[in-house]
């Protein structure tokens, strides 16, 4: 009974829990082969960062500045208070989120794709559909701005959820690039230099769905990866779950109440030329709450060549990443089932 419900692991865990309420074993397919119980690290002390300094005097725009530099460098994600957006807002689109996942399968399978460059999207495990462990997850992705591309395929079940998504990520993009201008200047380039080098560029918001889970020890919510974009910004329902990789240890994040976790993705390391490390993170389940996160990537254009940006690369300096074009690089890390940071260290020059 339960093999056979795994089997069918394409409906998400969600339905697989459903169907069969008296779980107690972790079906063969989602056992992955982890060294360590990945529930049983320490958590991390990762920078925070009041974002109302950027708006401050002179001097606490630089002390800013300076602290969103040393986290890109030495961390590749920090949190952030005091940024602005409403915790209603907030809310609102974790509620519409939570709604999305509570549809009946029939209408949630309406967009099931196996494309990862779908504009819109359900689906669990990891992106890919290539043959690979399946991992405690289920998710919903579309793109967002520019919003005249794709809003109309967006979902019109739940009722809210266009309104609300589409205010959301736009309050969460303006943000994004108040980060980016700081960013910019962090790497000695002028403040709208890679504001610019993004242009209208690409806003992508994943939601993750991760249930109970009878064996949250031998498996993971989401493989270990990297982001290909330049900034993601994520918010949670309050369980945690996600996991960064520092100094080759892993570490549990704690998420701050009215806060929100910002990491760098390999675009901004192929922008840096390697200064900024776009940082390595996962996600665990657990086995007494259901944990929702929403992440919103930001990049540039699909048809954009990325590559460290020319101010920061001299004659003297060895450029660290082949340019790409940003689509390309997004179906070859998407389409992985090798995670890590594989796509990225394939753009690394043969010596």
């Amino acid at each position: 009974m339960e093999s056979e419900s795994a089997l069918d692991w394409k409906k998400g865990v969600k339905n697989l829990m459903e169907s069969s309420p008296k779980l107690k074993k972790l079906p063969p397919q989602f056992v992955l082969p982890l060294e360590t119980n990945p529930l049983s690290v320490n958590y991390a002390e990762i920078p925070i960062i009041d974002l109302s300094g950027l708006n401050g005097a002179s001097h606490t725009r630089v002390s800013t500045v300076k602290a969103i530099a040393s986290a890109c460098q030495h961390w590749g994600i920090f949190t952030i208070i005091n940024h602005g957006i409403s915790e209603a807002l907030k809310e609102e689109m974790m509620k519409v989120g939570e709604e999305f996942f509570s549809l009946n399968l029939r209408e949630k399978m309406k967009y099931a794709s196996d494309d990862v460059m779908s504009s819109v999207r359900y689906g669990t495990s990891l992106n890919t559909s290539k043959k690979h462990d399946l991992h405690w997850r289920d998710f919903f992705r579309h793109y967002g701005h520019p919003f005249e591309e794709t809003f109309h395929l967006w979902p019109l079940n739940p009722p809210q959820y266009r309104n609300v998504a589409r205010e959301y990520l736009d309050e969460v993009r303006q943000m994004a690039m108040k980060i980016v201008g700081a960013i910019s200047e962090s790497l000695g380039l002028e403040s709208r230099y890679i504001e610019e080098c993004l242009g209208e560029g690409v806003q992508i918001l994943a939601a993750n769905y991760y249930p109970p889970c009878p064996e949250p020890h031998k498996t993971l919510g989401l493989a270990p990866h990297s982001d290909h974009g330049a900034l993601t910004i994520l918010t949670q329902n309050g369980v945690d779950g996600l996991q960064i990789k520092h100094h080759q240890t892993w570490l549990a994040v704690h998420h701050l109440p009215a806060s929100f976790l910002v990491n760098i993705g390999d675009y901004f390391e192929i922008l840096s030329n390697g200064k900024y490390k776009s940082v390595e993170h996962r996600a665990t389940v657990n086995a007494q709450r259901t944990r929702i996160s929403i992440a919103v990537g930001h990049g540039p254009h699909l048809s954009s060549l990325i590559g460290p940006a020319a101010p920061l690369v001299d004659e003297k300096e060895v450029i660290q990443y082949e340019p790409i074009k940003y689509e390309d690089y997004i179906r070859l890390q998407q389409s992985s089932t090798v995670r890590g940071k594989s796509a990225l260290q394939a753009l690394r020059p043969n010596k």
